[in-house]
């Protein structure tokens, strides 16, 4: 599945507690799974107005520690790697 067919619908819902598969999005390895995780934390982050700002989102942890976006799946301020709802 390439990046840019990964149906974020999907993520939108994720709740701490859900399984979700951590997958590899670098050039010669994208698509190929890491490991399966289990969403430990779920942030709503508000946005901030004006010069240096950011937009509004929802980011969940995993047990690696990394945050992710559900936007767009991708690791946040990374991109290394991508999650996607367990099936």
């Amino acid at each position: 599945m390439s990046t840019s067919t990964i149906n974020t619908n999907d993520l939108a819902n994720l709740q701490v507690g859900d399984k979700v598969v951590v997958k590899n999005s670098l050039d010669e390895n994208t698509g190929k799974t890491v490991c399966t995780a289990v969403v430990l934390d779920r942030r709503d982050v508000p946005a901030i107005p004006g010069w240096g700002g950011r937009e509004e989102r929802t980011l969940v942890r995993l047990g690696s520690g990394f945050w992710y976006d559900l936007a767009t799946g991708f690791q946040d301020d990374s991109g290394a790697t991508r999650i996607e709802r367990c099936a």
